[in-house]
Parts: C-alpha cells; sequence; structure tokens
C-alpha cells in the first residue's frame, strides 16, 4: 500500500530493524537490545504494533466517520498507538530520539477496518528514522510478516514471553513468535532474557548457506561489540572431520568481513540437546535456515533450528 512506504524500505546501505512492540517486559527488552544493535548513525527503528480489523471500534459508541477524519487533529489515541508512544518514550530516555527530530504522520485506508494503517514517523537531522507503525491485519502474526515482507528490514525482533500465552498487557504468545520464526524470509531475533554481555554463540555446519549465516550475524554482533564463538556439532565420530571442517570455513569467512572469531569449539553429541546445553553461556544462539516454498511464503524446514528455538532458554537467532 502506498501509505505504508514511509520508514520502511532500506537504500541497500541504511541497517533497518523491526521491533514487535507490545507493551510487555518482553517488548521493551528486545527495544533495549535494537538500540544497542542500531547504536550507529546508519540504522533505523519501526516499532511495530498489530491489531486484528476493528478491534475495539465498533463497539465504542464513536461515530466513525467523524473519528476516521478528525483522530490525529484531536489527539486522540487510536488503539495501540497509546504502546507504541510507550517505546517512543523509552527511545527517548535511551537517548535514541529527542525533541529536534522533524514528526510527520502517515494513513492509508484498508478495506474492512474504519480506521486503517497509520504510523508517525520521527527523522532526525543526520538522517536517522525511527517509525512508530499501527497497522491492521487478520491476526498479529499476518501482519507481522506482511510488514517485515514489504520493509525489507535486515532484523525483525521479537520477544518470547515468559509463559506460553501473552505477558501482562502483551499479546505476543510463542505460537506468534515461532510462527514469524518459521515464515519470515529474513534474520529473526526471539529474544529470552537476553543477556548483552556474553556474546553469539554461532551455530555452524559444513554447507555453504551456514558459513554464510555465520558471517551475516558477525556482521550483526559487531555492531553491538558482541564477541562471536563459533560450535559445530558432529552426531557421530564420523562426522567430526566435516564439523571441524565447518569450523575452520565460518572463522575464515568471518575473517573475510573483517571481523574476528573470539573462541571456537567442536562436540560430538545429539545436535539439538548439545546446542541448547552449551548456549546456556551465551546472550545468543545462532541457527541457520534452510528454506522451502509453501505457497507465497517460505518457512525454514532445519529440523535443529526449530528444535533449539522452541527449547532453548536464552535468545535465539534464525539467520537467512
Amino acid at each position: 500500500m502506498a501509505g505504508r512506504k514511509p520508514g520502511l524500505s532500506t537504500d541497500g546501505e541504511r541497517f533497518s530493524i523491526v521491533v514487535c512492540f507490545d507493551g510487555s517486559e518482553e517488548s521493551h527488552r528486545a527495544l533495549r537490545y535494537a538500540v544497542r544493535i542500531g547504536s550507529g548513525t546508519d540504522a533505523d527503528l519501526t516499532l511495530l504494533y498489530v491489531r486484528p480489523f476493528d478491534q475495539g471500534l465498533r463497539t465504542s459508541g464513536l461515530d466513525l466517520s467523524v473519528v476516521r477524519e478528525n483522530i490525529l487533529s484531536w489527539g486522540l489515541d487510536l488503539p495501540g498507538m497509546r504502546v507504541l508512544k510507550e517505546g517512543r518514550d523509552a527511545l527517548v530516555e535511551l537517548g535514541w530520539l529527542d525533541s529536534e527530530w522533524e514528526q510527520e504522520h502517515a494513513h492509508a485506508q484498508v478495506r474492512g477496518d474504519p480506521l486503517g494503517d497509520n504510523a508517525i514517523v520521527y527523522s532526525s537531522p543526520s538522517g536517522r528514522s525511527v517509525v512508530l507503525r499501527l497497522l491492521v491485519a487478520q491476526s498479529v502474526a499476518d501482519g507481522v510478516l506482511d510488514e517485515c515482507e514489504l520493509g525489507q528490514y535486515n532484523l525483525c525482533i521479537v520477544g518470547w514471553p515468559a509463559s506460553g500465552g501473552a505477558s501482562g498487557v502483551g499479546y505476543i504468545t510463542h505460537e506468534i513468535a515461532t510462527r514469524i520464526a518459521r515464515e519470515h524470509t529474513g534474520t529473526v531475533l526471539v529474544s529470552r532474557f537476553l543477556e548483552e554481555s556474553h556474546g553469539h554463540l554461532v551455530c555452524v555446519s559444513n554447507h555453504e548457506g551456514s558459513i554464510l549465516s555465520a558471517r551475516t550475524d558477525a556482521e550483526v554482533a559487531a555492531r553491538c561489540a558482541c564477541p562471536i564463538y563459533l560450535l559445530s556439532v558432529a552426531p557421530s565420530q564420523s562426522k567430526l572431520y566435516a564439523a571441524k571442517r565447518a569450523i575452520a570455513r565460518a572463522r575464515a569467512a568471518i575473517r573475510d568481513a573483517g571481523l574476528e572469531v573470539s573462541g571456537a569449539t567442536t562436540l560430538v553429541g545429539d545436535p539439538v540437546t548439545t546446542i541448547i546445553e552449551e548456549g546456556k553461556k551465551y546472550s545468543v544462539i545462532v541457527m541457520s535456515r534452510f528454506r522451502r516454498r509453501t505457497g507465497w511464503r517460505q518457512v525454514f524446514s532445519n529440523s535443529i533450528a526449530f528444535k533449539v528455538l522452541a527449547r532453548a532458554k536464552n535468545s535465539v537467532m534464525i539467520v537467512r
């Protein structure tokens, strides 16, 4: 939609991050990590809140045809915009944006919903942008995936609630976070109780996609000064040579990017169990993913990556 363009697309030089922000502690944690990753002046940040069609509007008793025309000028908050402004205030406290930034409102009509898509775009004198984006969709996961597809973000961050259901004021559930990680065609960080100082554990295997993913994560980790550690797990002794070869290839690819590896380990055992246990020492477990087409979206079919995502106790990044 033409009305959804401001602040969304990357020009190939800037680093763009979208955070699924629902006001929960998990989403605040994800936001803080996004600020750390995007600390350079080349980074743009979008806070995304998705509401189902017509949520809480038909029964509100408001004259919606009037509200649609006047809601911004009246200063009324759309459903979800209060949450996004809470995220904006957190960015101010973190020193990410200030009063000098220009502000612009954007709106796009959506069939089936009286208020449609809305955004507030903040632009800094140096060219950085922050977007508070309020979208309407059939479901939360659909809205996030559509936005990621349109925005072509370098990184999507979604919080993993402490329990299976939504946490407190938030609406993100395990099911929603998992679906986003499965179907998004780009890189996704699923954040859990993120400890920011313990580095990234990059899990590699001896195939080209895994090596490229290791280099991609190394570049992300370098943005937040996180050390990089490599792990390759051989399911049996006969596969140990391939695991060691994977470590060597990944280390070389990362060095080619001008970055260094802080440590590397090769182990023999069940890959899922070993990765989860070793991963407890680090801020983020990084997994590459293999893709297969199902309709117009792709899902990662690497069962190891999916099982680690579901069972790990700390954050997991799935790298395209």
